[in-house]
C-alpha cells in the first residue's frame, strides 16, 4: 500500500457556512483513525474495509481523451441524472444504462464513449468493493454538471460507501479526522468551528475518492467529513458519484 503525507494534498480554500444533508446525532469517544490512505492501484481501494480507514484515494492520471469529451458537454442546461444499478449487472450493462441516462437528460452520447466506458469501469469496480465489504446490494449512480457549490457545509453521508470522481473542475474537499471538531459538526455549527483553522484538502480531477459513511458497519460517529467545492464563475464541474 502506497501512502504519503496528508499535507501533500493541501489545497487551501475559504470556508462557507450552510446546512448539511446529514449530521451524526452526537459525537462518540472513539479510537483515532488513520483516516486517509493514498494509493496508485485500484486494487488497494479494498483497504477501505479496515476499521481505521475512512477515505481511500486512488490518484489516477487525467485522460486527455476524456478531458476533451467532457469539455464539450452543454453549458446551457445542467445535467443531474440518477439511476439505480443492480449488483449482478456487468460493466457492459452499466455502460448501456449510463448511456440511456444521458439520453434521458438530452445529452447525446455519440462521441462520449471514452467517458462512458470510464464511468462504467468505476461502477464495476465500486460494485465489487461493495460486495466484498457490505454484501451485494443495489448502487445508485449520479452524473452531474454543476455551475455552483452544491453542499458547501462540511458533513458526513448517511451511506455505507460513496465513490466520487470529478472529471472537470474543482474536486471534493475533505478534512482528516484529527483536524475535525465532531462536536461542532454534530451541533450544526459553521464550517469554521468544524475545521477550527485546518485547511481543507481536495481531490484532483480524475482522482477517485472512496468515502466511508455513517452507515458502514461499525462506523457510526466517524464518517469521513467532506464538502462540495466552490465552482469558479463561467466554469463547469463534472461529477460522477456512486452510493451504496
Amino acid at each position: 500500500m502506497t501512502a504519503m503525507a496528508l499535507n501533500d494534498l493541501a489545497t487551501p480554500q475559504g470556508s462557507v457556512a450552510s446546512e448539511s444533508r446529514f449530521e451524526p446525532a452526537a459525537p462518540r469517544r472513539l479510537p483515532p483513525l488513520t483516516s486517509v490512505i493514498l494509493v496508485d492501484d485500484a486494487q488497494q481501494l479494498d483497504n477501505i474495509g479496515h476499521p481505521r480507514i475512512s477515505l481511500a484515494i486512488w490518484r489516477r492520471q487525467a485522460d486527455p481523451k476524456i478531458e476533451r469529451v467532457v469539455a464539450g458537454l452543454p453549458t446551457e442546461r445542467l445535467l443531474n441524472g440518477r439511476i439505480a444499478l443492480g449488483s449482478t449487472e456487468t460493466q457492459a450493462q452499466f455502460m448501456a444504462r449510463l448511456q440511456d441516462l444521458l439520453q434521458e437528460h438530452a445529452v447525446e452520447p455519440a462521441g462520449l464513449g471514452w467517458w462512458l466506458a470510464d464511468m462504467a469501469m468505476l461502477a464495476e469496480l465500486f460494485n465489487g468493493l461493495v460486495k466484498r465489504t457490505l454484501g451485494p446490494r443495489p448502487i445508485t449512480a449520479r452524473v452531474e454538471t454543476l455551475d455552483r457549490v452544491s453542499c458547501p457545509r462540511f458533513h458526513v453521508d448517511r451511506t455505507g460507501l460513496r465513490l466520487l470522481c470529478t472529471y472537470q473542475g474543482p474536486g471534493t474537499e475533505w478534512l482528516p479526522d484529527e483536524e475535525i471538531d465532531r462536536s461542532a459538526l454534530a451541533n450544526r455549527q459553521p464550517n469554521d468551528a468544524i475545521q477550527h483553522g485546518a485547511q481543507p484538502r481536495a481531490l484532483q480531477p480524475f482522482w477517485v475518492g472512496l468515502f466511508k459513511g455513517e452507515c458502514f458497519p461499525g462506523n457510526a460517529g466517524r464518517g469521513q467529513v467532506h464538502r462540495s467545492p466552490a465552482v469558479p464563475p463561467d466554469e463547469l464541474r463534472v461529477l460522477f458519484c456512486l452510493d451504496a
